[in-house]
């Protein structure tokens, strides 16, 4: 691609990410924020406008200090959405959003997913949802998919997944992403979580947190036939998902399970269903509790969002955590630690999914990854 194409598009991609930041701006501001030319703004917004992507508004007051008044620009917040899929043993989740984090569709439907017919699963999935949403008219972005798993998001490749039974490395990329258009982006399960508290709260410029899912569908007993209960932790710092020196951040078993061959995050009675028996639910939260206790004071973490089945533990799950802060801390202070649920519970994987596409869709302007073979900009799809 020649350099003045490539730099027009990058420079088209600034506008619209910033115009998603600032929901507003004039082609001044703009041109002031990106280091721009004027002309050049007032060129690439033309185009933007006659595809549609952004729109003029009404006359930005110049303030106390007088001046010509200008013309905003915004998004046109119906061009676009984003599909989010969060994908389970026995089922999945999908939510189409727009670019403010509005839900304009969303459906969990029973459909078994396995390592052997992956590929194809999530091929037919993805075009069914294509054809499904055709009616809203809009352009998509992208495709995020949140997974129950160990995951190496920059080569996308699927590491490790128990309840989905990979043992070896699966190529995402080229099994699945490679056979669309337009971007398909695979991240663990926690680590979606967390990108969906990162860029919808983009405005609160949340800096280090922590997002816990709890969930109790994932994993069943092969035995008795009940759910297991599952917890990922997803890491925010500096504003940044972290992931570890070897992409396993998050992966989460007890301090307290001192059984070196377990596998099992936290000990429970195989035969009792944790969400049923009210004493065997609290103390497994009473045990994850003080596991993310020492994690939240030593890391000094000053958010905590929760999501999964949050019904389930809303009651009990924050005034838990809070004594465990307290009885962890030298000074037995939780230091105003902020609790919170996940406004999306059930639908916070999926709704994160659909965040990591806008995140590498709209805030990440460089090639999507040095080991795909799709040397593109994200936005090339739609600008090119």
């Amino acid at each position: 691609m020649d350099s003045p194409r490539r730099t027009r598009l990058i420079n088209s991609s600034r506008i619209i990410h910033r115009l998603w930041i600032e929901d507003e701006l004039s082609r001044a501001d703009l041109a002031a924020r990106l280091g721009l030319n004027r002309s050049s703004v007032s060129n690439i917004v033309a185009d933007l406008m006659q595809r549609g992507i952004v729109r003029e508004n009404e006359i930005i007051d110049p303030g106390p200090k007088g001046g010509r008044r200008a013309i905003g620009i915004t998004l046109n917040k119906e061009y676009f959405h984003v599909i989010g899929i969060e994908i389970r043993s026995d089922s999945y989740t999908a939510l189409s959003v727009d670019l403010e984090g509005k839900v304009l569709f969303s459906e969990t439907k029973p459909k078994g997913f396995n390592a052997k017919t992956f590929s194809l699963e999530m091929q037919a999935l993805i075009e069914s949802l294509i054809k499904r949403l055709d009616f809203m008219g809009r352009h998509l972005l992208g495709v995020g998919i949140g997974f129950s798993g160990i995951v190496d998001s920059e080569r996308q490749v699927i590491i490790r997944s128990v309840s989905l039974d990979f043992h070896t490395p699966f190529d995402f990329y080229t099994q699945v992403a490679s056979a669309f258009p337009f971007p398909v982006f695979l991240e663990n399960d926690a680590n979606c979580g967390a990108w969906g508290e990162v860029i919808f709260q983009r405005k609160r410029k949340l800096r280090n947190f922590l997002f816990i899912l709890i969930e109790f569908w994932k994993a069943y007993d092969l035995r008795t036939g009940l759910a297991r209960p599952t917890v990922g932790l997803g890491f925010g710092f500096d504003g940044k998902i972290h992931r570890g020196s070897h992409n396993q951040a998050g992966e989460f078993k007890s301090v307290l399970n001192r059984n070196p061959s377990s596998s099992e995050q936290v000990e429970v009675d195989r035969t009792i269903s944790v969400t049923k028996d009210k004493r065997a639910l609290h103390a497994y939260l009473q045990e994850v509790s003080e596991n993310l206790a020492f994690l939240i004071n030593t890391l000094d973490i000053g958010h905590v969002f929760i999501g999964g089945n949050v019904e389930t533990i809303e009651s009990v799950m924050p005034d838990m955590l809070r004594t465990a802060l307290r009885a962890n801390a030298l000074d037995h202070q939780d230091e105003g630690i902020q609790i919170q649920f996940s406004s999306l519970g059930y639908h916070a994987v999926s709704f994160g999914a659909a965040a990591l596409v806008l995140d590498k869709v709209l805030m990440n302007l460089e090639p999507l990854s040095e080991y795909a073979t799709q040397k593109e900009l994200p936005l090339f799809h739609l600008l090119a």
